[in-house]
């Protein structure tokens, strides 16, 4: 079976809803957070949320079993994001991990404050991240959208996880 790129927002839908990522080509385009998850976007409601140097709005999402914490994140009512911690994958991470292959890139992350080196695997071309540890052992926090470059991957969707600590 060809690994496509979900045809519909239906089927984009299913593949979050059961955690199916295996053949993932990434999110349509045009998907409002409507059609995709039954919630209709409030721009003034949402809160804003940075995605690589654009702001972007975010709600966290109920009903989405299998994560923890699901986020869906939009511009101008598109989603450009899903993301959510501790995926619960359909089958694993072995057959996600070894149907995505080599990433065209391995960033540091934050998971809370510990440094996770090496530990985003971005997927840019097939419109998934996996944020794991180096040794790529496990997925801790998963995030699809469309298909794009790297260099706008980082420039338009990266997602700041980390928790940031203040001088007091």
């Amino acid at each position: 079976m060809t690994p496509k790129t979900p045809k519909t927002c239906d089927e984009a839908k299913q593949a979050i809803a059961t955690r199916h990522f295996v053949g993932w080509r990434g999110l349509p385009a045009g998907c409002t957070s409507d059609a995709m998850f039954g919630v209709k976007f409030e721009e003034k409601e949402w809160p804003a949320r940075i995605l690589g140097k654009k702001s972007t709005r975010w709600l966290e999402l109920e009903g989405v079993p299998g994560y923890d914490e699901p986020i869906v994140s939009v511009r101008s009512n598109v989603v450009v994001m899903f993301d959510g911690m501790n995926p619960e994958l359909d089958g694993g991470w072995a057959p996600l991990k070894a149907d995505l292959g080599e990433p065209e890139a391995k960033l540091d992350w934050y998971r809370d404050t510990l440094l996770m080196k090496e530990g985003e695997w971005v997927y840019p071309a097939r419109g998934i991240t996996i944020f794991g540890r180096a040794a790529g052992d496990d997925a801790l926090h998963i995030a699809v959208y469309a298909p794009t470059t790297l260099a706008e991957y980082k420039a338009s969707l990266r997602p700041e996880l980390g928790t940031k600590l203040h001088d007091r």
